[in-house]
């Protein structure tokens, strides 16, 4: 395939195979080597951010100021990144001010461009009448150009509208979701090559106000921002994990019929009881489930902490309150979850024991899970005291569980006979 020699000066044309240098053992250097030891790297990098990251600001470069001088306009910009129509980085590292011509009217689109300033001359030694010029340039700085257009523009990036698969008729699963997104996007936007030769990134526009200041206008578009890979994550992220309403919809009840007559009345009044009552009793029964699954997490745990202790030959009081904890679970859990009332007196009564059981086990298990358990149980106490609901008893006990299970025992020190 014949190389895209205008691709190779960074003007956006078609596609072209990427050449590199190859290098062997005895092989002369020349500047041509050199070049395109250099060329092959730029045009792949520019490449790939041309077509994944597109063009636009990727950070900074904001306008502080346009202001008229006598012999033109002084623009002062922020520090930032953009990248190009042809992938190519335009970096601004410090506040800067360019001098541009007047324009003849009162509107402007501010545009930063890629460009390069040769540094360094130095003089060509003879080449044998090879190079015409008696000095070139030992360095090339990839610089910028501030340029302008008398128009306010209102071009607006066209964002891709990708037609979303219907997951219930479509494709059946999220692999099939996934992949009919993927073939859509790509029929859409990526079966030919752009044909926008416009390579200057858009920095906003401006207008002259009566009293000769320039300020944004209303009328311009938007400024180019790159997408980068931050913000798609952290948008895809908020979608997933907010499961109320992702896509921010805001929701309007329907107001519900409303009867006309006595009796409808007295019919819809009976329907709320009832729906009342239904959801009164499926609220018991979370209750009662979750009060019940409290106590046999809790028979589970403690019955695991006492045959860790029991493996340590000095520890017997830790080991006997860890099994009465775990007992007390099991006889009192039919008992403890008739009422929300019952419940309470029995975590009551059980804190007593959780607290002597913290106080037996110091210099049993490491300090670290030791202090994770006490400051558990301490909650527990502060919810009872609060009068917390029976759900919040019910969260804190779960945390004491969660604590005397992670209770790290330590191995006994046989002392030599």
């Amino acid at each position: 395939m014949n190389r895209d020699t205008d691709n190779r000066n960074g003007e956006r044309g078609s596609l072209s195979q990427f050449r590199k240098n190859r290098f062997f053992s005895g092989k002369l250097m020349t500047p041509r080597d050199m070049d395109a030891e250099q060329a092959y790297h730029a045009e792949r990098l520019h490449t790939f951010a041309r077509f994944v990251a597109g063009r636009g600001v990727v950070y900074g470069l904001e306008v502080q100021s346009i202001n008229d001088t006598g012999d033109g306009l002084e623009v002062t910009i922020e520090p930032g990144i953009a990248l190009d129509g042809n992938g190519r980085p335009i970096v601004v590292d410090r506040v800067t001010t360019a001098s541009l011509p007047h324009p003849s009217g009162d509107e402007l689109s501010l545009y930063i461009q890629y460009d390069e300033i040769a540094l360094e001359p130095v003089p060509v030694p003879n080449t044998d009448d090879a190079i015409d010029d008696e000095s070139t340039a030992n360095r090339t700085l990839e610089s910028f150009e501030l340029t302008y257009r008398e128009e306010t523009s209102d071009d607006r990036t066209q964002r891709p509208a990708v037609e979303i698969p219907d997951i219930e008729s479509d494709c059946p699963d999220a692999e099939s979701v996934s992949q009919q997104l993927l073939e859509r996007y790509h029929d859409q936007y990526r079966s030919s090559i752009p044909s926008d030769s416009e390579t200057g990134v858009f920095l906003g526009s401006f207008e002259r106000t009566p009293d000769g200041d320039w300020t944004d206008s209303e009328a311009s578009a938007p400024r180019e921002f790159v997408y980068d890979h931050d913000l798609l994550f952290g948008t895809i992220i908020d979608h997933i994990t907010d499961t109320d309403n992702p896509h921010r919809t805001p929701v309007e009840r329907e107001p519900p019929d409303i009867p006309d007559d006595i009796t409808a009345v007295s019919d819809r009044l009976d329907a709320l009881e009832t729906d009342i009552g239904r959801v009164k009793q499926d609220q018991a029964a979370l209750t009662r489930y979750v009060m019940r699954k409290t106590l046999t997490e809790r028979a589970r745990v403690f019955d695991a902490l006492a045959e860790r202790l029991e493996r340590r030959t000095s520890e017997g009081d830790g080991c006997r309150l860890a099994r009465e904890l775990a007992t007390t679970a099991r006889t009192a859990s039919e008992q403890a979850c008739e009422s929300e009332d019952a419940y309470r007196r029995h975590v009551q009564h059980v804190l007593e024991q959780l607290i002597d059981l913290g106080d037996r086990l110091e210099g049993t298990t490491t300090e670290a899970s030791l202090e994770r358990y006490l400051r558990s149980v301490s909650d527990l106490q502060e919810t009872l005291e609060d009068d917390g609901t029976v759900l919040a008893l019910a969260e804190t006990q779960d945390r004491v569980c969660e604590a005397a299970d992670a209770l790290e025992v330590l191995v006994d020190i046989v002392p030599d006979e």
